[in-house]
């Protein structure tokens, strides 16, 4: 907690972001890596994806979005010049994340009722996967947002932490000076 109080708000915020695209990054390896551990016999061993617990974490990361876009408006009227750059790019990325989100969560749903068979249009023994293709371009679009938005985070955070740079610089100078 203590070392939360020596951070700049954008530092936090940075950390936060990191930590819901760990999360999702995690669901999305879940559900589309790791095949052959899906195929007999390490399906034996290895546990099956839990795709309803996937689409709850889905919702608690979109929930969690309104509460990083209230941190960071809260943050831009105490932030330094330098944080400004990345304080105004991190609403639409959280948006854009927000929307991944739904996607991702739309997979997992999609995949969770395959698995109830509960396949749409009550055919049982056909699979109708042009709804899942849809979701699967809807969710592709939306990661390619993401990546766009995320660039202009990136760019925003390279300037914050220029600035903390200068600052310690500027702060070592003067302490070296009092010095001498």
């Amino acid at each position: 907690m203590s070392e939360n109080v020596l951070k700049l708000p954008s530092q936090i915020i940075f950390d936060n972001l990191k930590e819901l695209m760990r999360a999702k990054n995690t669901a999305h390896e879940s559900i589309f890596k790791f095949h052959w551990k899906k195929m007999w016999p390490f399906s034996l061993i290895w546990p099956q994806v839990d795709f309803v617990r996937i689409v709850r974490l889905m919702g608690e990361l979109r929930n969690n979005v309104a509460s990083q876009k209230k941190l960071a408006k809260e943050a831009k009227s105490k932030a330094k010049p330098y944080e400004k750059t990345f304080l105004d790019a991190v609403p639409a990325y959280l948006d854009r994340f927000d929307i991944s989100c739904k996607y991702l969560a739309d997979v997992a749903q999609w995949k969770q009722n395959l698995l109830e068979k509960k396949v749409r249009h009550e055919v049982k023994m056909m699979r109708d996967v042009s709804e899942y293709n849809q979701i699967l371009k809807n969710y592709e679009k939306a990661q390619s947002d993401l990546v766009e938005a995320g660039a202009l985070v990136r760019a925003g955070w390279i300037e914050v932490v220029k600035g903390i740079a200068d600052e310690s610089e500027s702060q070592t100078g003067k302490g070296e000076e009092c010095q001498q």
